[in-house]
């Protein structure tokens, strides 16, 4: 990025060694052909810059008038109808950090056109709540996806779709008093911490699976499932995000006919398998409970048409996908936060004792409940702080203006795109004094602008602008919420987490902010020390796990009849490699590679 410089180590008050970084980006170089004299090539380059100029004054001619005391928005430069494609970085982060400098200089608010779609670009907290929150009728739409065609009218990714949001707020509503989420968190927080116990070196493997194992139980009763979750969701996640099909940034292409499109195919096929996934997964659900032995799950409730789901009136269909869909973003938006987590007690190491203390003060000899939560406000505010530090959405999923607004005085036109950039919210500086620090006890000390009371309710990641806006904020947080909380804390109760030491600690270094390229980011997994906090922990771990098996397999290994065709494998063990989920959770680069260069303020 052109606006990059070396990252500066800042000294902590709360770090022992200086983050280290361990990717690299290299410099492309590339070569101009020169033409030595006059061709027929160069009068085709005329005529295209006289054709572009022709455009470019048609364009100004043809600018409608504004009403009075209506300005419009302040606009990046660019190329008549085409506008400016050129220069963005495909990552999530790097776009946030690309478009966040722009902001220098056309203010909080600013507009950037790319092939006819308008997007509208917003770095403060302030005015995403004035239009997302206060105006969200008008700025709840979705936009429609080249590379997954229907997705933001259909029935089947609940964040981008524009039905059965009622019917999921409904389900989550049955999550409540002792009986969270049918208890299958607790559950699978302590086969997590015996897998870590077993297997301390595929940490970012068990979270994953960790997740997929609770979404697969809360939607159909069963963890086995959890495969098909570990299937369909790097392929659903690349092709929703602009580092997915180049038809997501070329969206023209999307024009070729379908007998020779490629990208048509591969969405065609894309969605079969999701849809092969829920509706299996439902199937089974639905002759369980024709046979009366049904674990409760969200199908079930969706079954016996449980209180608040009568109205939602869904078909067998819509109901696969508005289950399956809210189960497999689980997935993504819990494990980022899981990993970031690790990522931030290597790199500050002093909290994970604090934690410590307040766990074994408040639970004692078991793991933590969301009973105990009032009585954990250490544990909400790490929680909290990692999610501001590093966003699994730093580009924020953007929403839809169905009609023209006029905000502050500026126009902002039908149909354009509003992004709310969440890197740079979390990073206000009259909000967030040293934001680019991860520092929990901004949530905990008087002292800091974030701090409320009473801290037996604050801080909390409930109504968190990480988790979005208005009619179109997630509306899952209750899992994410109980999820969050409690994993963290289990692992936090039962082992320490530290970076490598002397050569190991070398050669992989815990990387500073480095994750996959997708709309929802996930940090890169490291080698660290993952070690019970005592023999008496370890011996309780044992002792209460429920279920040790690995969901994914290894090379020879084989599910049993149809499900063996949504089995996940990991590398071979002499292979070297881990586990990287479809590359959504590789492994930082090594040392060698040498420093990665970051924008001012990373």
């Amino acid at each position: 990025m052109s606006q990059s410089v070396y990252a500066q180590h800042w000294p902590s008050n709360y770090v022992q060694d200086d983050a280290i970084n361990a990717s690299n980006y290299a410099d492309a170089q590339t070569e101009s052909p020169v033409v030595s004299e006059f061709t027929f090539l160069n009068s085709r380059v005329f005529w295209l810059l006289a054709l572009l100029l022709a455009l470019a004054v048609a364009h100004l001619v043809r600018r409608e008038n504004l009403p009075a005391g209506v300005r419009r928005l302040p606009k990046l430069p660019g190329l008549p109808y085409i506008g400016r494609p050129f220069g963005v970085p495909v990552p999530g982060a790097e776009a946030a950090w690309h478009f966040g400098e722009f902001h220098k200089t056309y203010g909080p608010i600013y507009e950037w056109e790319v092939f006819g779609t308008t997007h509208v670009w917003i770095e403060s907290d302030r005015i995403a709540r004035d239009l997302l929150v206060h105006r969200g009728k008008k700025y709840g739409g979705r936009h429609e996806i080249p590379a997954a065609v229907g997705v933001a009218h259909g029935s089947e990714f609940l964040p981008l779709m524009n039905i059965g949001e009622n019917f999921i707020h409904a389900l989550n509503k049955h999550s409540s008093g002792k009986n969270i989420f049918f208890g299958y968190p607790e559950l699978e927080n302590k086969n997590t911490l015996r897998r870590l116990l077993d297997h301390p070196d595929k940490w970012s493997e068990h979270i994953i699976t960790h997740c997929a194992r609770v979404a697969a139980r809360i939607a159909w009763g069963d963890p086995k499932h959890g495969t098909k979750l570990l299937h369909v969701v790097p392929v659903l996640l690349k092709a929703v995000s602009p580092g997915g099909p180049i038809v997501n940034l070329l969206t023209p292409l999307m024009n070729i006919p379908d007998p020779i499109n490629p990208w048509n195919k591969m969405e065609k096929k894309r969605a079969q398998q999701m849809m092969d996934a829920f509706t299996e997964a439902q199937d089974e659900v639905i002759a369980r409970y024709e046979a009366g032995t049904a674990e409760g799950s969200w199908t079930k409730l969706w079954l016996e048409k449980a209180q608040g789901l009568e109205k939602g009136q869904l078909s067998k269909k819509e109901a696969a996908h508005a289950v399956g869909s809210n189960a497999l973003v689980a997935i993504v938006t819990i494990g980022s936060p899981i990993h970031t987590f690790f990522t931030a007690i290597c790199h500050y190491p002093s909290w994970l004792p604090r934690m410590q203390e307040e766990l074994d003060r408040v639970c004692g000899d078991r793991l933590p409940l969301m009973s105990d939560m009032p009585n954990l406000p250490v544990l909400r505010a790490v929680v909290k702080e990692t999610l501001r530090w590093r966003q699994p959405t730093p580009l924020g999923v953007p929403h839809i203006l169905t009609d023209d607004d006029v905000y502050d005085g500026f126009l902002i036109k039908k149909d354009s795109m509003i992004h709310a950039n969440h890197y740079l919210i979390s990073r206000e500086p009259n909000t967030y004094p040293e934001s680019d620090e991860w520092r929990p006890e901004r949530w905990l000390d008087p002292s800091w602008p974030t701090y409320k009371e009473p801290l037996s309710e604050y801080p909390t990641i409930r109504g968190d602008a990480g988790f979005g806006y208005g009619t179109r904020a997630c509306p899952g947080i209750e899992l994410v919420t109980t999820e969050l909380y409690t994993t963290i804390g289990s692992i936090a109760w039962g082992f320490n987490i530290k970076r490598k030491e002397g050569r190991a600690g070398y050669n992989h270094p815990v990387p500073w902010y480095q994750t996959n390229p997708y709309v929802i980011t996930m940090a890169s997994q490291f080698p660290c020390d993952v070690t019970p906090r005592s023999p008496e922990k370890a011996k309780y771990i044992t002792n209460y796990c429920e279920d040790p098996s690995l969901l994914v397999k290894s090379t020879g290994q084989r599910s049993e009849g149809s499900l063996a065709k949504w089995d996940v494998y990991r590398p071979d063990e002499d292979s070297g490699l881990t586990f990287d989920w479809e590359g959504l959770t590789q492994p930082a680069p090594n040392h060698d590679k040498g420093p990665r260069v970051y924008p001012r303020g990373v």
